[in-house]
């Protein structure tokens, strides 16, 4: 018995909207959509891109409206990734259509400019006597018939009045009768010769010299093929492909130039054996592999080698015939693991950040669809590229707060790595030498299986700390004890790092005459003096204005520029060691496409003797020649008002710490604080991880913090802050309402965020705890509902599910 075909579709659109919609399927798409594809549907008075999560044969619902096209010829995801995306948009309260718009770059977006163009098949059909396409294919080869270059979409589009435009044309490329290109707009479009066999069948060698049977048989195995390419495997060609297209055998069309972000990447070797300890990791975790979902936590010592773990796991996985994940906190971090990727799998290395071009991300990105990878390596992004047959997924540095996503869908990527395992039934691992106190608490309870790597590489120790009180040295930004050092390691040939979290030159400037500080215009917070910009920034809204000659405010001249950024430390390290070689890494110079791993080569080269830094510097790095590392002002975390301030600054100091002494015994690390007391100072300075989160639990547990409690944040936000603040007051009221009927639920605020104005916009926040994570998700759903019914005009609302920070 024949099925009848499902004539409706389940679409999440890419909207702020809650829920999905039912869109009927017109008859000539229904053979073409299937769940995982995009749509475009009429939304209202608009035309919006939908995702389809499922089809329904019947639908209850009256009068509904159609599907006008489908946008892609095979799906974006499949049931799993449905299912995991499905997760993440009920866990995070984000509306469907936006966490479903993660799964694509937006290159890969409607208003990208996709070409097409007549192929010689398509040519022939034209003018051949054969059966006639229908109505709308025909219409379209005979438009791109009239010329011989691309024909851009929008162009089609005004000409192509009736019919469903993309999936026709997705039927004519399945053909081989149209091809498709893309460029993006404002991007200078590279074109190089690409060479392909004419007819789809085999060619006949009759008469062909051997070089022409040579270009033949490259091209049945790898058709379309660059024609430099071609050169660089079969030598010169270039007359014998001249006679193939004499011949009608071949073709040679200009396409864009394929895009390779790893070409300025060169390959390294890890031929080093891995020693007992990780061996021991190796094996424990290999036993999980294949056997469903399994989560570790790798937690090794600075210097331990968990890469080595990494890339070892990620051979066996590759071996058995699966494909890896790897995932860092920050684009610096990826140049070394994809070093030694590329060294042992040329070409099937895939990476995947903000870092790219537009065309190098889309490009990534679709071949990651086609399957063409064994490693995925990215930042939090690239947990939703659409990688297929994927057996382990790798979280390094899983602390990093860089995981959590700040803006759209709120969503933190190791968790939803943890989930995504967990639907996939692979291995995830999560790695740290100083683990979130979230993650170590689920090992030390069952939920997270740790594996220890306790050791230096090669037996080198851990480098010797001192804590020096700066109550003593005020005004110092470089202490004598911290000066006598640098000179020491410099004129041993060694190498320094000075760390401080803060960059720029100052972080604000004040009027000594009236006391006035310049702020920014947007947000509520001071501007950043950039010396060597000669700007005063906002490190927020990125606003920016010409350092002033005179205040603002009352016109003295008495400007100055109390507090300290790494910019002032590098001029400060120059002015007391003359023609020292230095360089310096943060955000300013890392902004630079490549700049970054000039500034790692140069330190690995040993052409700089002190290299200063934010927290770009101070994980996962591997500097041989560092044996001094000197935090300049350990308490720039430590004093933010935030229950994590001591275990990011505990975080941050031992990582910074970790990059000394990788390779030579007699390291030391210099903290300067006027915290001395405090105890992540201490426990970091014994290299006591485990005796910081005791004492770091204890607190929680008292504040009543996670990992006791389960935490979200609401924020409102808007342009006026006396709307901001009404909508405030109804949604604690709403809230002190519900919590009345649901046990466990604590309210804090509503209150001003500590940054009260932000972008141009006024927030107000409330925290809200829980010891049932069921019971707080319920909680905030009931919230949500009643909010948005009160329609809060000018004022939007976040749901910040487990935040990393509450500033």
């Amino acid at each position: 018995m024949e099925l009848s075909p499902k004539k409706y579709a389940l679409v999440a659109m890419n909207l702020p909207v809650e829920g999905f919609f039912t869109y009927e399927i017109p008859l000539e798409l229904e053979d073409s959509i299937v769940p995982g594809m995009r749509v475009l549907a009429p939304f209202g008075r608009r035309i919006v891109t939908g995702y389809v999560v499922a089809l329904e044969k019947e639908s209850p619902v009256k009068g509904i409206k159609r599907v006008i096209d489908v946008l892609d010829d095979a799906p974006l995801f499949d049931a799993k990734r449905l299912k995991f995306f499905q997760w993440l948009a009920s866990y995070y309260f984000a509306p469907p259509g936006e966490v479903f718009s993660l799964a694509h770059p937006s290159e890969a977006g409607v208003k990208s400019q996709r070409r097409f163009r007549i192929t010689e098949k398509g040519r022939e059909f034209l003018s051949s006597a054969k059966t006639p396409r229908s109505g709308s294919e025909g219409l379209i080869i005979e438009i791109l018939s009239a010329t011989r270059d691309f024909t851009g979409l929008p162009s089609l589009t005004k000409k192509f009045k009736k019919g469903s435009l993309y999936s026709t044309l997705f039927r004519l490329k399945k053909d081989g009768l149209i091809e498709e290109d893309m460029f993006l707009k404002g991007r200078k479009t590279r074109l190089e010769n690409f060479v392909s066999l004419r007819y789809a069948e085999e060619v006949s060698r009759d008469g062909l010299s051997d070089k022409e049977i040579s270009v033949i048989a490259f091209l049945e195995k790898r058709n379309d093929t660059p024609a430099a390419l071609l050169k660089k495997e079969l030598g010169n060609m270039d007359t014998a492909v001249k006679k193939l297209l004499k011949r009608g055998l071949i073709d040679i069309v200009k396409k864009e130039k394929a895009k390779n972000p790893l070409k300025d990447l060169s390959p390294r070797l890890y031929n080093f054996a891995p020693n007992k300890e990780q061996e021991d990791a190796i094996e424990e975790i290999s036993r999980g592999m294949g056997k469903g979902f399994s989560p570790y936590l790798l937690y090794g010592i600075t210097g331990s080698g968990k890469t080595l773990v990494y890339l070892k796991l990620i051979e066996k996985v590759v071996e058995s015939g699966k494909k890896a994940m790897y995932l860092l906190p920050e684009i610096a971090l990826t140049e070394r693991p994809l070093s030694y990727l590329l060294s042992r799998f040329p070409g099937r290395v895939r990476v995947l950040h903000s870092g790219l071009t537009g065309g190098e991300r889309y490009e990534e990105w679709r071949r990651i669809l086609k399957g063409d990878f064994d490693v995925i390596v990215g930042a939090r992004s690239s947990l939703f590229s659409p990688a297929g047959g994927l057996g382990l997924i790798i979280v390094d540095e899983e602390h990093d707060p860089s995981y959590k996503q700040e803006e759209g869908v709120r969503y933190n990527a190791r968790d939803a790595a943890l989930m995504l395992g967990k639907i996939l039934e692979i291995p995830v691992i999560l790695g740290s030498a100083t683990p979130s106190v979230e993650t170590f608490y689920n090992a030390r309870t069952g939920k997270i299986t740790p594996v220890y790597l306790k050791k230096r590489v090669g037996g080198i120790t851990m480098p010797d700390v001192e804590i020096l009180d700066m109550k003593k040295n005020k005004g110092e930004v470089i202490s004598g004890r911290l000066i006598s050092a640098i000179k020491e390691t410099v004129d041993k040939g060694e190498q320094a790092l000075l760390f401080l979290n803060r960059r720029g030159f100052s972080r604000l400037l004040t009027c000594r005459d009236c006391g006035n500080t310049v702020t920014c215009l947007n947000c509520s917070v001071s501007l950043t003096l950039h010396k060597g910009e000669n700007l005063l920034k906002c490190h927020y809204c990125g606003h920016g204005v010409p350092i002033p000659d005179v205040c603002p405010k009352c016109g003295g001249h008495n400007l100055k520029n109390p507090g300290i950024g790494t910019e002032k430390v590098e001029e400060e390290v120059r002015r007391l060691f003359p023609g020292i070689r230095t360089a310096r890494l943060d955000r300013d110079i890392a902004s630079k496409k490549g700049a970054a791993g000039k500034v790692f080569e140069s330190v690995e080269k040993r052409d700089v003797d002190v290299l200063i830094g934010t927290q770009m510097v101070a994980k996962g790095h591997h500097f041989p020649g560092i044996t001094l590392v000197g935090i300049i002002s350990g308490d720039t975390s430590l004093n933010m008002p935030d229950f994590r301030s001591a275990e990011r600054t505990f975080q941050l100091v031992s990582q910074a710490s970790g990059r000394a002494g990788r390779e030579t015994h007699g390291a030391r690390v210099i903290i300067q604080t006027v915290n001395p007391e405090h105890f992540c100072f201490q426990k970091a300075a014994e290299h006591d991880y485990e005796g910081f989160f005791e004492e770091e639990f204890k607190a929680r547990e008292d504040a009543g913090y996670p990992p006791c409690l389960r935490l979200a944040g609401i924020r409102m936000e808007g342009i006026k802050e006396e709307s901001v603040e009404r909508a405030s007051s109804r949604a604690a009221a709403i809230i002190q309402r519900l919590a009345t009927h649901v046990r466990g639920i604590i309210v804090l605020g509503p209150a001003p965020a500590l940054i009260p104005r932000l972008k141009g916009l006024y927030r107000f926040h409330m925290l809200i705890k829980s010891k049932d994570a069921s019971a707080l998700n319920r909680f905030l759903a009931a919230f949500k509902k009643e909010f948005l019914a009160l329609k809060q005009p000018g004022v939007a609302v976040y749901m910040d599910i487990d935040p990393v920070s509450t500033v």
